[in-house]
């Protein structure tokens, strides 16, 4: 997919690495520092990593003005072999921008005038590959399906929801935050360019456990997930659901609290349920295919949570 934005070439060199116990910033690669492909006997993942830049927050309101999206070649062990391709683009929202938003992301009406995106051909270099990671997906995914109507399911991983930050020594928090904790900067951050090659270098970043992020995303998108509906809680558990990180879906034909539990909740979050609302959640199987999703895309199917073999 052709470039249409510039290189993020004006980041300020490594300070020296010889100053004792300090943390040492290095600055993240240019996109022609990583190889372009690993060797044709090598077996590899493709994996397209993006970020979107928007008019707003509200994926039924608001609309692209930037997107950025990579191709990146991911070996068996999680590690990044090499970015296959990278590609930019803006498109006019047909409005001017917000000031808070010419700060946030560098643009400007005049950089994004006239300009559109080629759908076509972004839904298929997105679909060639075999998924897609976002560091915020549940705010990108919305946004992307929307743009690109054509672009079929796809396993999306998310690198802040789906990596355990806390556990492997990191504090949580936005995607720079993380990547100055893994030891490199971006100047230029917002733009969807730079946003991408940021998160690359953070999802190739080692864990102190040995693996890197992007393993600890791949893991996640293979792995089992459920959506917890509190269907049957009334109305006076909201404070307790809202506390457990339960979200609200609006605008659904049965509006509904829910929640995102991974394999390795699925035991402690049912247990907490049942002893707090003092029923069982409907539960329902999530497939990497479907999450992120905006609410209004999926269907509010139901299933009889039963307690599973391996929770008794």
């Amino acid at each position: 997919m052709e470039n249409v934005n510039g290189d993020a070439d004006s980041i300020a060199a490594a300070p020296d690495d010889s100053q004792g116990p300090n943390r040492l910033l290095k600055p993240v690669r240019n996109r022609d520092d990583w190889p372009r492909a690993m060797p044709d006997a090598e077996t590899f993942r493709r994996v397209c990593v993006l970020d979107t830049e928007t008019t707003g927050l509200d994926a039924d309101r608001h609309r692209v003005i930037e997107i950025c999206a990579a191709a990146v070649q991911v070996s068996n062990d999680g590690r990044i072999i090499g970015i296959e391709s990278i590609g930019s683009g803006t498109e006019d929202p047909g409005a001017p921008l917000a000031e808070e938003i010419i700060a946030l992301t560098g643009l400007t009406d005049d950089d994004i005038a006239g300009t559109s995106i080629n759908r076509e051909k972004l839904t298929q270099f997105i679909s060639n590959c075999d998924s897609v990671v976002a560091f915020n997906a549940g705010f990108d995914r919305p946004f992307v399906e929307k743009l690109l109507r054509g672009l079929p399911l796809m396993n999306w991983g998310c690198a802040m929801a789906d990596v355990p930050w806390r556990s492997l020594n990191f504090q949580p928090g936005p995607q720079n935050y993380l990547l100055m904790q893994a030891g490199r900067f971006n100047a230029n951050a917002h733009r969807a360019r730079d946003d991408v090659l940021s998160l690359v270098e953070l999802l190739d970043h080692v864990c102190t456990d040995g693996e890197s992020v992007m393993a600890k995303v791949l893991s996640a998108i293979d792995s089992s997930a459920w959506r917890f509906e509190a269907t049957a809680a009334p109305y006076h558990f909201r404070d307790d659901l809202k506390d457990r990180r339960y979200r609200w879906a609006p605008g659904m034909r049965h509006k509904i609290w829910h929640k995102h539990v991974r394999q390795a909740d699925f035991r402690s979050e049912y247990r907490w349920y049942k002893k707090t609302v003092g029923t069982r959640p409907s539960v329902v199987p999530l497939p990497a295919t479907e999450r992120f999703r905006a609410t209004h895309t999926w269907a509010p199917k139901r299933l009889n949570a039963r307690t599973p073999s391996w929770l008794r």
